[in-house]
């Protein structure tokens, strides 16, 4: 009994630990988000056939 409450205040402790903001550089910046020079897809496909069209030339 004793030590099933330590170990329930030790988990709550490192539960509670987590909180706050964090390291700086923790969570990357997302792979989503829009960013200056990021081509869209159809700028994608249409450089890849432009590649492919001259190939083939």
């Amino acid at each position: 009994m004793k030590y099933s409450f330590i170990a329930v205040v030790l988990v709550a402790l490192m539960l509670t630990a987590c909180k706050g903001e964090g390291k700086p550089g923790q969570y990357p910046p997302s792979l989503y988000k829009e960013r200056e020079g990021l081509l869209s897809d159809s700028e994608l496909e249409k450089t890849k056939k432009e590649a492919e069209g001259q190939q083939s030339n």
